[in-house]
């Protein structure tokens, strides 16, 4: 069956989706609107992280998702050649180890920037803020490219995102659903999107 994760439509750029996860994870609110403010994601519902901006170049309203089989697992995508899976999920590692590392410059040149993607000076400026505030662990309990064609690829993720308030040193920890959407330019994959399901508390 198809378990549809989060629409287009929803997106939210970093500065407001990851931070105002990790504020919300570091509360310990248990609101459960999900309004574009600091709640954001504590209900399981979807919310985008590290998004390209609304007027991408991406055309109709199709859904970001994944299938599932009988036994409850996420299907892997048919027919993807062995030399892209690697190169694709290599790419996924990096986006995680840069990511904990802190390592902003390693980060950014991994994501698809210009007109409808990331805006580098927005990135750069939204983690600055996350890590002068918070140490944020992610960790990866399972991936598999769910969806692939040609010049895009889906990469599901369950994961556990541990967050330490560097000034309290109060750490949460959460868990939840990733699909992070690559694209294949000139020749090279870069990380187009990134959308995070909170799992419920």
């Amino acid at each position: 069956m198809i378990q549809p994760m989060i629409s287009k439509k929803m997106r939210t750029a970093i500065g407001a989706g990851l931070l105002a996860l990790l504020l919300a994870a570091c509360s310990g609110d248990e609101t459960n609107d999900n309004t574009g403010s600091v709640n954001d994601g504590q209900n399981g519902e979807g919310i985008d992280t590290h998004t390209q901006s609304e007027d991408s170049g991406t055309e109709g309203d199709s859904e970001i998702g994944f299938e599932m089989n009988s036994e409850g697992e996420v299907e892997k995508a048919e027919d993807v050649p062995p030399e892209e899976e690697e190169a694709i999920l290599s790419l996924f590692d990096e986006y995680i180890s840069t990511f904990n590392e802190k390592d902003i410059d390693g980060y950014l040149q991994l994501l698809r920037t210009g007109d409808g993607y990331f805006n580098e000076d927005e990135e750069r400026a939204a983690l600055e803020e996350v890590f002068e505030s918070f140490d944020v662990e992610r960790e990866v309990e399972l991936k598999t490219i769910n969806e692939y064609k040609e010049d895009e690829a889906h990469v599901f993720a369950n994961m556990i995102l541990t967050t330490t308030d560097t000034e309290s040193g109060a750490e949460v920890t959460r868990t939840g659903r990733q699909i992070t959407v690559f694209h294949l330019v000139e020749d090279e994959w870069k990380i187009a999107s990134i959308h995070f399901m909170a799992d419920p508390e």
